[in-house]
């Protein structure tokens, strides 16, 4: 969930932790912006809690943090969607839960807390959660999330496909600077982005037949002159979708990381990505596979680790969706440890499935690559003005050569991370399935 500028908020009093007050503020968040309509839909709020990897690694980070961050802190769930960190934060025993949410989503929060209120349901709520309606950037906003002064602990899931998609790190990151105690805690803390080389033909050649339609005559009409620009266009595309870890053709070279307990928004504004890759087999290299991972800690680290929370977040059988222990509904863990937890999240190709799934960025022409050789470059992130970035890629074979002449090795594509496609021919669940297999998690 992101929150942006251009919005008043509509927020709940100290009389009013029930609910959502009314705001007649003219510029208010409005739901038929497809952003926040989006999110305000119970249904997709659906898919991200039925995400048992995003959604158990955070209650494992929230309840096995609860000694150190959240156990009588004030604590704010920024980007609070249907409530369920907010929800969790004050399981594990916040004494005031702020939920910072703009779409109309925060109405429908508010249905819930009433009832808690009321002493209808959800004892662990009552009179602990307050609904604020609006974005980290509105100033009407910062002053009524900070009428209970600066908060312990921020909590949210900020996160979008290649991590920085939908540009909300950049609200966490501002809500850091303005809500945090000195010395608080965030959750998450740091995240890592990570890209490996792949080979896969059958998606270079089904991306490549979309552009084909056109270079052709339809219904009398020779469209072949668009043939350039359709082409141009689908490679330009970021496909979202799992792929067999067995098509990457190289270890991934070290992620570029982001420490959220100390990188700015300028950081997140513009930067660079050096990418060095041995390549394992000789193969035709048809562009960089993406995925990242999340680090949830408190502040400071903890020193030790706790036996007793080494568990996976996934059930041993994922496809026990029917059982007594429903992995929607797990059992209380063990006491959480004094000093905290270090979990981790991974959305690689290795990892159980989430819905973020892997992003890859197709080369229009692919690189052939021996086994062996190197393959250097970068690739440049820009913002853009459509809550995602630009991307250049640039990458070539480290063989011997002329510099002066051209290189056949070399290959520049461009991006838009926001005109993401999807590919579903490759479902890991149904592999494991047909080998009597089963999707363990590995988020620890």
């Amino acid at each position: 969930m992101m929150e942006v500028d251009g919005s008043d908020s509509v927020h709940a009093n100290g009389d009013e932790l029930q609910g959502v007050a009314e705001s007649k503020a003219e510029g208010s968040t409005k739901d038929h912006d497809f952003y926040f309509n989006f999110y305000s839909s119970l249904q997709n709020q659906a898919n991200m809690i039925g995400d048992i990897s995003r959604t158990g690694t955070y209650r494992k980070a929230i309840l096995g943090n609860a000694a150190a961050a959240f156990k009588d802190k004030v604590v704010l769930d920024v980007g609070a969607g249907s409530g369920i960190l907010s929800y969790m934060s004050a399981q594990a025993g916040a004494r005031h839960v702020i939920a910072l949410e703009a779409s109309s989503m925060a109405e429908k929060m508010s249905i819930l807390v009433k009832a808690a209120n009321k002493g209808k349901s959800n004892p662990h709520l009552r009179d602990r959660i307050r609904i604020v309606r609006g974005m980290v950037e509105n100033k009407t906003v910062q002053d009524e999330v900070l009428q209970t002064g600066k908060v312990d602990t921020i909590i949210s899931e900020p996160i979008g496909v290649m991590l920085l998609h939908e540009r909300m790190v950049e609200s966490f990151i501002l809500a850091r600077d303005l809500f945090l105690k000195p010395g608080g805690h965030l959750l998450p803390s740091a995240g890592h982005i990570f890209f490996s080389p792949f080979s896969d033909e059958a998606l270079y050649n089904e991306t490549d037949q979309k552009a084909q339609f056109f270079n052709t005559t339809l219904f009398g009409t020779d469209f072949s002159e668009l043939y350039a620009a359709a082409r141009e266009e689908v490679f330009a595309q970021p496909v979202v979708g799992m792929f067999p870890p067995t098509s990457l053709v190289s270890s991934a070279c070290p992620p570029k990381s982001f420490d959220f307990y100390k990188c700015t928004k300028e950081d997140l504004l513009e930067f660079t990505i050096p990418v060095d890759f041995v390549v394992h087999r000789t193969a035709l290299v048809h562009g960089l596979a993406s995925w990242f991972d999340l680090d949830f800690y408190p502040n400071p680290p903890p020193t030790t680790s706790d036996p007793a929370w080494n568990y996976p977040v996934m059930p041993a059988n994922s496809w026990q969706w029917m059982t007594q222990d429903s992995p929607l509904n797990p059992a209380p863990p063990p006491p959480a440890p004094g000093e905290g937890l270090n979990v981790k999240l991974s959305t690689g190709p290795s990892a159980p499935r989430t819905h973020w799934q892997q992003a890859r960025l197709l080369l229009p022409e692919p690189l052939a690559v021996n086994k062996g050789e190197r393959l250097v470059g970068t690739l440049s992130f820009n913002v853009n003005e459509a809550r995602s970035y630009d991307l250049v890629m640039d990458l070539k074979v480290d063989r011997p050569g002329p510099e002066w002449d051209m290189n056949p090795l070399k290959r520049r594509a461009e991006y838009q991370l926001q005109q993401q496609c999807f590919n579903y021919s490759y479902n890991p669940d149904a592999t494991l399935g047909s080998l009597g297999l089963n999707g363990a998690g590995l988020a620890q």
